[in-house]
């Protein structure tokens, strides 16, 4: 009897290691803050999403290029963006922009493909402190995107 306690006590000690010692955060990459407004031509955007989708290098495997951050784009037309946790930020890095609108029934407000002439993408790169952006979209002519903050 006592050998098979044992044998039932080291079985579960070993499942739990091999499957709960990858549990909780040691997975999540290190996020900084970033926020921002975001403009069509001199307007300011009141609505819709935001997704940061983050650039893998020249040689590395897109799946392990991280997570990508969304944010909501308020009625004062900021966001702020979430990786893990709300307002954490995005990870350090090159990334893609993409703008999304609310409501497919909702042509007051749209990000539409018309402003990423020739298809151009918005590319944005989060460094490491505290990133704000104003990103200044435009119905003709390239994106612009002022980067400020620590």
């Amino acid at each position: 009897m006592y050998f098979k306690n044992q044998l039932i006590f080291w079985s579960i000690s070993c499942f739990s290691f091999i499957f709960c010692g990858g549990c909780g955060e040691d997975y999540q990459k290190t996020v900084v803050p970033v926020s921002g407004f975001i403009r069509v031509d001199d307007d300011l955007v009141t609505e819709g999403y935001i997704v940061l989708t983050p650039v893998p290098g020249s040689d590395a495997n897109p799946l392990n290029s991280g997570k990508s951050a969304s944010g909501t784009i308020t009625s004062n037309g900021t966001f702020e963006l979430t990786t893990y946790e709300k307002g954490d930020g995005a990870l350090v890095g090159k990334h893609i922009a993409h703008f999304y609108k609310p409501d497919p029934e909702d042509d007051e407000q749209v990000v539409k493909e018309k402003y990423y002439p020739g298809g151009q993408e918005v590319e944005l790169e989060v460094i490491d402190g505290n990133n704000q952006f104003d990103i200044h979209l435009h119905a003709d002519g390239a994106p612009e995107v002022v980067q400020t903050g620590s």
